[in-house]
């Protein structure tokens, strides 16, 4: 017969206080999100996030409808945030900032990103915890082809709509000949196998055009 173990249990009284360096990296933290919040509230009522590869060459056909969408935004009213690097985030900045509209951009201190020079507001961060956070607060996303961050990026997303701990979202996936692996391993694999419910998938949008996302979402202009 095998022995039961005795569960564990953690007193609050033995617990020992945070070191000097955990208070330090907190604070820190706190910071960041509280830069990130104040920065978005510059943007106005409605904002777009564009996720994206940096390396999406500069004057290829998602570099310059990523502009484009971005500029249709931004004559709207929107403000747009992004990242800070070169690729899909500069041609995100560059469209808005054409259309009129105001740009944030939200770097992260990675090598091989220089950070783009025309946003309105540029706030680079040490903790990628906080940049997701504030990335994620605006009302649209629009996800152009991209690698491992932007995949992390967008199922982090889609995870967190799909268990309630944020509001439901408009989600675009740009480009449909590029994502279609992507909900095809979902539909072939994940669902064959019953790792995820079918609705997951019900959270994004793919699509082709800039005047897909717009009519998607009933904004014409």
């Amino acid at each position: 017969m095998t022995k039961k173990s005795n569960p564990i249990t953690v007193s609050t009284d033995n617990m020992e206080t945070i070191t000097e360096d955990q208070f330090v990296f907190l604070n820190k933290i706190m910071a960041e999100y509280e830069e990130g919040m104040l920065a978005l509230n510059s943007l106005g009522d409605h904002t777009v996030t564009f996720y994206g590869g940096s390396r999406v060459p500069i004057g290829s056909d998602n570099y310059k409808a990523i502009a484009l969408i971005a500029e249709k935004f931004g004559r709207m009213g929107w403000g747009c945030v992004t990242g800070g690097g070169p690729g899909v985030m500069s041609a995100a900045l560059e469209g808005v900032k054409k259309g009129g509209g105001k740009a944030i951009s939200f770097m992260i201190s990675i090598k091989g990103e220089p950070p783009f020079n025309q946003p309105d507001v540029a706030i680079r961060f040490d903790n990628f915890s906080a940049r997701k956070y504030a990335l994620r607060q605006s009302d649209v996303f629009i996800y152009a082809p991209g690698g491992i961050g932007t995949l992390d990026e967008l199922m982090e997303n889609i995870t967190l709509m799909n268990t309630r701990k944020m509001p439901i979202k408009s989600i675009f996936l740009f480009n449909k000949a590029f994502w279609a692996p992507y909900t095809a391993w979902f539909e072939t694999l994940v669902y064959k196998e019953k790792l995820a419910d079918k609705s997951f998938l019900d959270l994004i949008k793919v699509v082709d055009t800039p005047e897909e996302i717009f009519a998607a979402l009933r904004l014409t202009k």
